[in-house]
């Protein structure tokens, strides 16, 4: 397949659509929004809406490109699953990647990017603060990076739970990109582990969901819970 966009989004059509609504939607996107290059279009923009028609009106070829689809999808599962349950490097910085000293890898910072670190266990006290943390209402800043040396990002947190979280941010970000994330209340090293977009072409926005791989909680008393969007 040349073209790795769906074609279904191309053509503005769902996965079970039939072809009377696929050619339907084609021609609206070919000639009443004036796509064809002889009404104004570009010819890159008409070429890929012909590529997908083609191999969407044809049975078998949609059929292949079916097969396909869900097999790059079920790919892309498995590779966020195991990413997220796949323990790093212990040898290394998750996020920064550097070799750390033997004396660093039972720290709980690495000593050059201050990313928390993981450990095979946890204290009783730091799983005592993941279940009396202080509330976090929805809509909380986080500041995030997915590179080292460190340029921070701004995101909204939609939920939290003791193992993960999930925030809104202005950029897609592939299933197993290693974050490290600061909000007044934690720091933490996450896996990217599923991304949805949310709104329209003006505002877009992705809703980025995280596993943690190591979270250092702050003092604090009440209860934690996880707050929904």
């Amino acid at each position: 397949m040349k073209n790795r966009r769906n074609y279904y989004r191309i053509l503005k059509v769902q996965p079970d659509a039939p072809v009377e609504i696929i050619r339907a939607s084609y021609r609206t996107l070919m000639r009443e929004l004036k796509n064809h290059p002889d009404l104004g279009g570009s010819t890159s923009d008409a070429s890929i809406l012909n590529e997908a028609y083609e191999t969407l009106s044809n049975p078998e070829l949609r059929a292949a490109y079916d097969k396909r689809i869900r097999a790059a999808r079920l790919e892309r599962t498995a590779s966020a699953s195991k990413a997220a349950s796949s323990p790093p490097d212990a040898a290394r910085c998750p996020l920064c990647k550097k070799s750390l000293a033997p004396e660093a890898k039972t720290g709980r910072v690495c000593p050059n990017c201050k990313v928390p670190l993981p450990s095979h266990r946890q204290s009783d006290r730091d799983l005592e603060k993941r279940r009396t943390i202080a509330r976090m209402k929805k809509n909380d800043p986080i500041i995030y990076s997915n590179s080292w040396p460190e340029i921070p990002k701004n995101g909204t947190m939609i939920d939290l739970s003791p193992k993960g979280m999930r925030f809104l941010c202005s950029e897609k970000l592939d299933n197993g990109t290693v974050l490290k994330i600061t909000t007044p209340k934690l720091k933490a090293c996450g896996v990217v582990t599923n991304q949805q977009q949310k709104g329209g072409k003006a505002d877009t926005a992705y809703a980025i969901g995280i596993s943690f791989i190591a979270v250092i909680f702050e003092e604090a008393r009440g209860a934690f819970l996880s707050v929904s969007a």
